[in-house]
Parts: C-alpha cells; sequence; structure tokens
C-alpha cells in the first residue's frame, strides 16, 4: 500500500517529506544525534565538525533558503535540516583505527569516520638508518630476532595497507601482542615512535585504564597502536593473572564494544584495528606483561632488545636522527610487503611465535607455581622408577607436606608457606596445567584429577 502524505509536510509515519528530496539528499552533511553535531566534508578529505547555525549556513549554500518562513514559521533550510536528522543520522561520529575517512555500515550502525589514519605510501629504495635500528636492536648470536620483529612489523603493515587501498569490509586478522624489553635508552622507545607509530596510522593509544577498570575504552578506538611500558607495571601477581584474559579479548576478539562516559556515553560494537606493544626494562618491567601460559604462545612474542648502534646522543643529533627515519618509512614500508621470513610461521597470524629464553625464565621466576614445580623434583615425588604421579589435589598436598623435611629429616615448613589454605594446592596445579605439559588436569565427576609427569610430554 503506498504511503500518503501532507504535500510539503509529513509522511504518514512522521517522517519529514520535500518534493525535492533528491536535492536535499545531495547535501554531504551527517548528524550525530548523540552529541547534536553536524559534519561536512573538509578540504582535509575528511569531515568537519558543525554547529547549528553553520550547518543551516551549509545547507543554504546548497539552495535551500534560510528566508521566509512558512506558516508553521520553517524555512527550506530548516525542513531540509530536519530531512537530514532523520535521513543522515549516524550512530557514531569520530576517529576509528584502522578505518579511512567516510560513512561505513558496521554491524547494522551507521558510523562517520572524519579523518583518515596516516598512511605511509610505499615506495622502493633505502632504508639504512631503519635497518641498523633493527639489526643492532635485537642482535642476537643464538637467536633470529631481526626476523621474528620485521616479520611482525610485515603482518601488521601488510594488513594495515590493505584497509588503507582497498573497500571494505577487511578480514579480521588474528595478531600476536609484540614485547620488546631491554635496558633504557637502548632504542626501543625510538623503534615504536619514530618506526611503528606513523607505519599504522601515526596515532596510539594506552590500554592500561581500560584493562584496570575494564570499561570506558573510547580513547583506544583513535589508534591502531596500543602501547603498555613500564609505567604500566601491576601491582601484584593477580592482576598480572587478570590481564591474560582481558589482553586476549582486546587483541583477538573481532566485535569490540566502545563505552563512552559522561558527554561520550554510547555503546556500540565495532571491529577496530588495533596491533599492540609492550616495552620495558628487564626485571620489574616485566610486571607489565600478564603471568605466562600456554594459551599465550600465539598470542604473545617476547624479543630481548641490546643497545642498539649509532644512536643520537644530542638534541639536534635526535632531530636530525628522526628526520632521516621518517624520509626512510616509504622504502622501509616496501620491504615490509614483500619481506618472507627464514623462519616457520603460525598458519593463524602469519608471525613467528617466540619467547626469548632469558625472558621466559625470568617471566615463570616470578610465578609461585614455577617454585612448585620446583619442588616436587627437589622433594622427588615422582620417583625415580616412574614416569608420572597420579590423584587429586588433596593427596597431592598430603604427599607434598610428608615429603618436606630438610637434611636432618625434620619438616622444613615450605610446604607450609606454599598452601597457606585448602584451596592453593589445587589453585596452583590448574596453573601449571596452563603452563607446562608436565601437568595435566582432568575432571573424573565432579572431583580435578592431576597428571604430574618427569618430563615434558609432547603434543
Amino acid at each position: 500500500m503506498a504511503k500518503t502524505h501532507t504535500p510539503e509536510r509529513l509522511t504518514d509515519d512522521g517522517m519529514i517529506y520535500m518534493a525535492d528530496d533528491r536535492a536535499v539528499a545531495a547535501i554531504p552533511m551527517y548528524y550525530y544525534g548523540a552529541r547534536g553535531q553536524w559534519f561536512f566534508p573538509n578540504g582535509a578529505d575528511g569531515y568537519s565538525r558543525l554547529k547549528d547555525s553553520q550547518a543551516a549556513t551549509m545547507i543554504a549554500e546548497h539552495g535551500f533558503s534560510k528566508k521566509h518562513p512558512d506558516e508553521q514559521g520553517n524555512t527550506k533550510s530548516d525542513r531540509a535540516m530536519m530531512w537530514l536528522i532523520q535521513n543522515r543520522s549516524v550512530a557514531y561520529a569520530g576517529l576509528l583505527a584502522g578505518y579511512p575517512a567516510g560513512l561505513h555500515n558496521l554491524n547494522g550502525e551507521l558510523v562517520l569516520v572524519t579523518e583518515s589514519p596516516r598512511f605511509i605510501e610505499p615506495r622502493a629504495g633505502s632504508f639504512n638508518t631503519i635497518h641498523k635500528l633493527l639489526t643492532t636492536l635485537f642482535a642476537d648470536e643464538q637467536h633470529p630476532q631481526f626476523g621474528i620483529a620485521t616479520q611482525w612489523a610485515a603482518v601488521c603493515y601488510r594488513d594495515f595497507h590493505q584497509r588503507m587501498t582497498t573497500d571494505g569490509p577487511w578480514p579480521f586478522q588474528h595478531c600476536p601482542m609484540l614485547g620488546i624489553f631491554g635496558p633504557s635508552g637502548c632504542g626501543k622507545s625510538a623503534l615504536i615512535k619514530l618506526v611503528l607509530e606513523p607505519l599504522l596510522g601515526g596515532k596510539r593509544a594506552d590500554p592500561l585504564k581500560f584493562l584496570n577498570e575494564g570499561k570506558f575504552n573510547k580513547d583506544l578506538f583513535s589508534a591502531s597502536l596500543l602501547v603498555l611500558d613500564d609505567k604500566s607495571a601491576a601491582a601484584n601477581l593477580e592482576e598480572r593473572r587478570m590481564r591474560v584474559g582481558a589482553l586476549k579479548s582486546l587483541l583477538w576478539d573481532q566485535d569490540q564494544r566502545m563505552e563512552g562516559k559522561g558527554v561520550d556515553a554510547l555503546d556500540l560494537t565495532v571491529n577496530p584495528f588495533w596491533r599492540l606493544v609492550f616495552a620495558g626494562n628487564p626485571g620489574p618491567g616485566y610486571n607489565i606483561l600478564p603471568t605466562l601460559d600456554k594459551s599465550l604462545r600465539d598470542k604473545l612474542i617476547l624479543l630481548r632488545s641490546s643497545m642498539a648502534s649509532d644512536l643520537p646522543s644530542t638534541n639536534e643529533e635526535r632531530a636530525a636522527w628522526a628526520k632521516k627515519i621518517s624520509l626512510e618509512l616509504p622504502a622501509f614500508a616496501h620491504f615490509l610487503l614483500k619481506f618472507k621470513p627464514d623462519q616457520k610461521v603460525d598458519p593463524r597470524t602469519g608471525c613467528v611465535n617466540f619467547w626469548h629464553p632469558t625472558i621466559e625464565n625470568a617471566l615463570l621466576e616470578l610465578q609461585p607455581e614455577m617454585r612448585l614445580l620446583e619442588m616436587i623434583d627437589n622433594l622427588n615425588l615422582i620417583g625415580d622408577d616412574s614416569p608420572l604421579w597420579e590423584g587429586t589435589a588433596s593427596e597431592f598436598e598430603r604427599t607434598m607436606r610428608s615429603l618436606d623435611k630438610d637434611v636432618d629429616g625434620k619438616k622444613s615448613g615450605m610446604i607450609d608457606r606454599m598452601f597457606f589454605n585448602s584451596q592453593r594446592a589445587g589453585a596452583m596445579l590448574t596453573e601449571l596445567s596452563e603452563q607446562t605439559s608436565r601437568v595435566v588436569k582432568t575432571n573424573r565427576g565432579n572431583t580435578s584429577h592431576y597428571r604430574i609427569f618427569q618430563m615434558e610430554q609432547r603434543p
């Protein structure tokens, strides 16, 4: 059944009717109702925010007069503005990580991206300064860290390049987090600021507040590069454990709920392009990382950095060095598009799974369940003639307490201090089952059962 209308007024369902709707539809203007803001194209291939009065002036320039109000007191400009509110409203207008400026349909919601990320156009050429920074920063005689780091950067840039040069929707690509740990002033911060940040859009954000509070993450959606440094060190082990799930959700869930606060309050699900880097000094700096477990093997790369060569020492030298790196970025981007690593890559991410042994061992030492594994070996729980011990957490605790004696055969008290409540033994065994194949947890009825092996088990 055809809809009827009152000429030049309203349709039966309350929509503004205009005989010249093609003309008003041609006005490239959008309305963000949550903030009461208008957006119009600017000269920088993006969109600028307008007040109501400015929007009315723009509409008038498209042929809808602000003079001669009708019997209801509305001018043609007023009515065009009302039509645009009803037909050109968007659920969000602003920056969005990894999205070029323009209108996007995301999960059924219209979103106006108001500014494109910075994009480094690849161009063949030399990049000697960047190459020296990378090769010396990640120099390691036993581990091919240059190739591992470069492959991570290549995967990130290729995905970003696709988004900037082709129309969406783009396939979601899993990518591991990158951790870089080395002495202060070694060049890791320069790598992030001067190379990674511009290659991935030119903006960065700090996810610490969101990781700690679990809400109000809108600020993160403006940048593709998320960076956690020494200032983000966790206060305790439990906080680091909680970061495991939060970080996996942040980086490995395709749909992300954008949640603002106060005047920015909104509830919208979008698909941002995020890549995350940790950077810290050895020792206390490791506390910015989540606790290690098996589920992070393909989700986190850990690299040990050394002092890079030829780093600048004065402000003038730093400015000149940064300019050289900036000029080399197109050539480095071209190199990344063609780079092929010598190492085996993970089929899911395209990156090389790697934890530097020095960092891995240091992190595991910070986790008390790894000390329990040492106690299992030192107290000879399994025995020399058996490949494994098996039983419940209660049986494990009783056995370990019976074995806990010093060289004089007296109770040492170490197990008492470790198992300070009745649930502690089971909790630590469960943590171990997440970190090492030597401990396997199964459920038998309503009871958890553990098998503890002498040696690591093959997958």
